[in-house]
Formats: structure tokens, sequence, C-alpha cells
């Protein structure tokens, strides 16, 4: 969640808590200092207005870290697919049978 989005709802609360009971907070600090968050996080959950109950929830799960990303998978990457071509003199590749299947192949497509 962007930062801009747990000031707005810690700004939120902080006016719903002054209205209702009188109680100023740090709207900064809250955003900055989780331990002071969770503080008054658990003071707007001693009050009955529900709109202060449901500013404390919404500020909790702003502040709750972010889930880590899915791991990639595992698998290697596919290798680059290779087509035969012309063996002999002119593509540099021996033309006999007993080679290797590689190295009688080369990579169709070149930079120009």
């Amino acid at each position: 969640m962007l930062e801009s989005e747990k000031f707005a709802i810690a700004a939120h609360l902080h006016v719903t808590l002054r209205r209702t009971n009188g109680r100023v907070t740090d709207v900064e600090w809250m955003v900055k200092s989780p331990e002071y968050a969770r503080e008054v996080i658990r003071v707007a959950r001693t009050e009955t207005h529900p709109d202060v109950l449901r500013l404390a929830d919404k500020l909790e799960a702003a502040l709750q870290p972010a889930a880590p990303p899915p791991r990639a998978s595992t698998t290697p990457l596919a290798r680059p697919q290779f087509v035969a071509t012309q063996t002999g003199a002119d593509s540099g590749f021996p033309a006999t049978g007993d080679e290797p299947t590689a190295a009688r192949q080369r990579y169709v497509g070149t930079l120009r």
C-alpha cells in the first residue's frame, strides 16, 4: 500500500477519534512508527463508535507488511532451438556422421 494511502487512513482515524472523544493523535507518527500505530489502534478499539472501529481495522490492515511475491518456478529455462543446416566445407562443420548432433547443427537466424 502506498504511503499516502496509509497517511489518509491514519488522518481519518485521527479526525474521528478527535470528534468522538477529544483524543488527539499524531498522524505522521502513526504512519512512521508501527509501535505507536498499534497503540493508537488498541485505544481506538476501546471505543464504541462504529467508524472508529472500522478505521482501526483498516489502519491495521494497511500497516501489515505486504505479502512476498510468489516465487518463480525453479524449472530451468528452455534451451534455444537449433535447426539442422548444411554440413560440409561451406558450413564450417564436418560432414562426417560420427560427430555429435549439436556439432552438425547451427542456430538459424543471425544478427545483421
